[in-house]
């Protein structure tokens, strides 16, 4: 019988992760999924966003440590994939025990990152055609004022976190298995996603699908499978105390 456990989810830039209770339905009994909000969106639309990796990270670790579960998994989304490993970080640095896996997607390693990538977005028509660019987002909210106002700023200040992003080269890599999954038409290339390797000392798995930025989206049923596939595979792997 698989041990119960918590994924805790986080979304990538300029959304909400309410798309990820939909995963509920399509999930086995054992593992319970609980998005991760950030200020500003969803439930939490009236709270200022937040500019600073760091700072977002740390508030986030704060909010799951005071109900963290004992048996639990990180999984994040492009901008979600460098929060959920940053909270890994920042769980360790806290003495919290480890998470049975870092599930990541649609996102390049630390050490593949290019520097102040979004930087050159000067206006929200540069917003507006990245978002168009990385897709996943409908017309109809750049059509709605009121929407289009919504996005934009929730994209503009998640893309200031993406870019505050620092690779902290000198951390000791973790020791629990770390899983990454990829669009084979995503501008995030194969070398980028497996160089994630880097980051742990564990088991490593590297799985890409069709499609591309927003391919757990456009293949959604197919990749939450796959999904909890990895991470049953994942619970086999010794569990270590406090990864330090």
């Amino acid at each position: 019988m698989t041990d119960r456990l918590t994924l805790y989810c986080f979304a990538c830039a300029g959304s909400s992760a309410a798309p990820f209770y939909r995963w509920r339905r399509l999930v086995p009994s054992w593992l319970r999924i609980e998005p991760v909000e950030r200020p500003g969106r969803g439930v939490r639309l009236r709270e200022p966003h937040l500019r600073g990796f760091e700072e977002t990270a740390r508030l986030l670790t704060g909010e799951i440590a005071a109900g963290l579960a004992p048996n639990y998994a990180l999984f994040g989304h492009s901008l979600g994939a460098l929060l959920a490993f940053g909270c890994a970080r920042e769980l360790r640095r806290r003495g919290a025990p480890p998470p049975r896996a870092l599930a990541l997607a649609a996102a390049a390693a630390p050490s593949r990152r290019k520097d102040a990538r979004f930087a050159a977005l000067r206006s929200d028509e540069d917003v507006i055609a990245t978002l168009r660019r990385l897709g996943g987002t409908p017309e109809e909210v750049f059509a709605d004022p009121e929407l289009s106002r919504m996005a934009l700023d929730a994209a503009a200040a998640d893309f200031t976190v993406v870019d505050d992003f620092r690779h902290a080269a000198k951390e000791e890599p973790f020791d629990f298995p770390v899983l990454v999954f990829g669009g084979r038409a995503d501008d995030v290339g194969e070398e980028a996603l497996r160089a994630w390797s880097e980051e742990t000392k564990g088991p490593f798995s590297c799985e890409l699908m069709d499609g591309g930025h927003f391919f757990l989206r456009e293949r959604e049923e197919e990749f939450v499978a796959m999904l909890v596939a990895r991470l049953t595979a994942a619970l086999a792997w010794p569990r270590f105390g406090a990864d330090r």
